[in-house]
């Protein structure tokens, strides 16, 4: 659970799977949660959405875009392209693709949940890492963190206290000239770092 022990500084958000909004895959055929995006409302240059897959289905295309699709829950799954698949079963395994790839993933074994990236190719770029035990949050770009297992806190000026974030929560860092340093709390926690620059 989220702990606010602090006003947080301008350009930082804290993220929790339970109050991103839910929304129809432009399909049909799952659900999403949109986490940020930027650039224009209706034909966004990024965006990073949580998907929740619980069966077969094919995925919905998008020309011109980069994704990286991240396990974050669940599965095993695998997402299969017609000369390519990608094996997804732990948390922070991955598969990167471009949007136009006829795709669908498998029934998976477990209710799932995927950490979707998307980027206007030749405009953004995306970095995606796990990380297992201290970063400093990127003072350019788009920082995205999102909790996969145990627990970090957020110190750094301007916060005189720390932020606690667990599982299925995260924060997202627009950047500036204050250094956030991120920490992990027990051994084996898992965080996964995205970075967006254009």
């Amino acid at each position: 659970m989220i702990t606010h022990v602090v006003a947080l500084p301008k350009g930082l958000t804290q993220l929790s799977l339970a109050a991103l909004p839910r929304e129809r895959w432009r399909n049909g055929k799952g659900w999403t949660r949109p986490v940020a995006q930027g650039g224009p409302a209706g034909a966004p240059s990024w965006r990073v959405s949580l998907a929740e897959i619980t069966e077969a289905a094919p995925f919905s295309a998008f020309p011109g875009m980069d994704r990286t699709t991240v396990l974050v829950d669940g599965g095993p799954v695998s997402l299969v392209a017609p000369h390519q698949q990608w094996a997804l079963s732990e948390p922070g395994d991955r598969a990167h693709y471009g949007g136009e790839l006829p795709l669908h993933n498998t029934a998976p074994e477990r209710d799932t949940l995927f950490w979707n990236v998307m980027t206007t190719r030749g405009r953004v770029s995306a970095s995606v890492h796990l990380l297992h035990g201290a970063q400093a949050l990127p003072e350019q770009g788009h920082s995205l963190v999102w909790v996969l297992r145990g627990g970090y806190t957020l110190a750094g000026q301007p916060l005189p206290g720390l932020i606690h974030l667990g599982p299925q929560e995260g924060l997202h860092w627009r950047g500036g000239q204050h250094k956030l340093m991120l920490r992990a709390t027990e051994p084996d926690s898992l965080l996964l770092h995205t970075l967006l620059t254009e």
